[in-house]
């Protein structure tokens, strides 16, 4: 076993600690626990079932339209914050967080997918 320079058996660590005064357990971190997968599928269900019901219910009124894309936007917001926590990883949480962002501004009508292919491309671009 080793931490930091130290090395030998646990008991021969821990022994040198008590030694010389030191409590080990403030030298030791535990581990963060992780996300659950829960935390994952939850957002991913409230914005599938956003885009579902935008696309399937095509003429809605604008109460409606508000409404789930509301929840849609919710449930990106939250699906991002969940990927960032779980991967601690930036390049997957923006993937994510404009991925469904764009899927769900073109299944509310708001911009057409052709529009959306010419933005990717811009970005690539820069």
């Amino acid at each position: 076993m080793k931490i930091g320079s130290v090395e030998g058996t646990p008991e021969e660590i821990r022994d040198a600690f008590e030694n010389h005064g030191l409590n080990l357990e403030d030298y030791l971190e535990k581990p963060k626990p992780q996300l659950s997968n829960v935390w994952i599928f939850l957002p991913a269900g409230l914005l599938v079932a956003a885009l579902i019901s935008l696309v399937l219910l095509a003429p809605l009124s604008n109460t409606v339209l508000l409404l789930l894309f509301l929840s849609g936007a919710a449930g990106i917001c939250w699906l991002s914050a969940s990927v960032q926590i779980k991967f601690q990883n930036t390049w997957a949480t923006t993937f994510v967080g404009i991925g469904t962002l764009l899927m769900l501004l073109v299944a509310a009508g708001l911009i057409a997918p052709k529009e959306t292919i010419e933005a990717i491309r811009d970005l690539k671009g820069k």
